[in-house]
C-alpha cells in the first residue's frame, strides 16, 4: 500500500438496496471489509463479495455494542493493513449517528476517511409509509447517548412542526410525557415505522397519548405531529397494516 490508510464511512440508507448511492454501491463491491452495526443491513452488505471480512459491531440481544475506540480500532488496524474498508451505517451517517465522532477518531490515528452519505430514515420512513408532514420537521437521536448534550423535550412541542425520533424506542413514552406536559394536544397524530422500505414494512397510526403503549421491533421510526398516513385515519387504539416497501405516494 503507498500513501495514506483510508476508510470509507458509508450509509445504508433506509435498508433498501436500490436506495443506495451509486458510490455506495461501488465502494461495497470493492470491499475486502464492511464493518457493520446489525444484521438488519445485511441485505445492503450482501452487494460486497462473499469472501469480504464482515464485521458486527452494535448492539445484540447478548451483549451491548463495541465502544467508538474499539471500532476506531479495527478500521484502523485493517487499513493500515492495506485493505479497502467500508464503514457501513444505517442511514446517513452523520445524522442522529457517530459518523462524525468515528471520523475525528480515524483522522487523530492519521487515517483518512471518506464519507459516501446515505439516505436518512427522517425522510425515507415517512414517504415509504406515506405520511404527510408539517411545515418544518426536527429529527430527534431519542437515545440516551452520553455523546449528546441534555434536552429539555418539551421544547420540541410545536402543534404545527413534525418531530421525527430515530433511535430510542424505550423513550417513546417519556417523550410524549414531556410533550403533552409542555402543552402539545394528546390527539396529536403519532406513527411507528418499522423497517421503513423493506419487505417487512409496518405502520402503526396512534396518537401521542397512545405512544407509550404501541412498540415495534427496531428499526423503528416515529413521526409526531400534523402527520398520518394517507391511507389510515387516526382513531382510538391503534391502525397497524403491513406495507409493500415505496407503496405509497408521499404528501408535503
Amino acid at each position: 500500500m503507498t500513501g495514506r490508510p483510508l476508510v470509507h464511512l458509508v450509509g445504508a440508507g433506509p435498508g433498501d438496496p436500490l436506495l443506495l448511492t451509486r458510490r455506495a454501491a461501488h465502494l461495497l463491491v470493492e470491499a475486502d471489509v464492511v464493518v457493520i452495526d446489525r444484521r438488519s443491513l445485511d441485505a445492503v452488505a450482501a452487494l460486497a463479495p462473499a469472501t469480504a471480512e464482515r464485521c458486527y459491531v452494535g448492539r445484540t440481544a447478548t451483549g451491548p455494542a463495541w465502544s467508538t475506540d474499539r471500532i476506531v480500532d479495527l478500521l484502523a488496524e485493517r487499513a493500515a493493513a492495506g485493505l479497502v474498508v467500508v464503514r457501513l451505517k444505517g442511514g446517513d451517517p452523520f445524522v442522529c449517528s457517530r459518523g462524525g465522532e468515528e471520523r475525528l477518531a480515524l483522522l487523530e490515528r492519521g487515517v483518512a476517511c471518506a464519507v459516501v452519505p446515505g439516505v436518512t430514515a427522517a425522510t425515507a420512513a415517512p414517504l415509504a409509509a406515506g405520511v404527510r408532514r408539517g411545515r418544518s420537521v426536527t429529527i430527534l437521536a431519542g437515545n440516551d447517548d452520553p455523546c449528546y448534550p441534555e434536552l429539555d423535550l418539551g421544547t420540541l412541542a410545536d402543534p404545527d412542526a413534525s418531530l421525527v425520533m430515530l433511535t430510542g424506542r424505550a423513550r417513546q413514552g417519556a417523550l410524549a410525557a414531556a410533550l403533552a406536559a409542555a402543552g402539545l394536544d394528546p390527539t396529536t397524530p403519532a406513527v411507528l415505522v418499522h423497517a421503513a422500505s423493506r419487505p417487512g414494512q409496518r405502520v402503526t397510526a396512534t396518537t401521542l397519548a397512545g405512544l407509550a403503549s404501541h412498540r415495534l421491533p427496531p428499526p423503528t421510526t416515529v413521526i409526531i405531529g400534523p402527520s398520518m398516513p394517507s391511507r389510515a385515519p387516526v382513531t382510538d387504539g391503534a391502525h397497524t397494516t403491513t406495507t409493500p416497501a415505496g407503496g405509497r405516494r408521499a404528501h408535503p
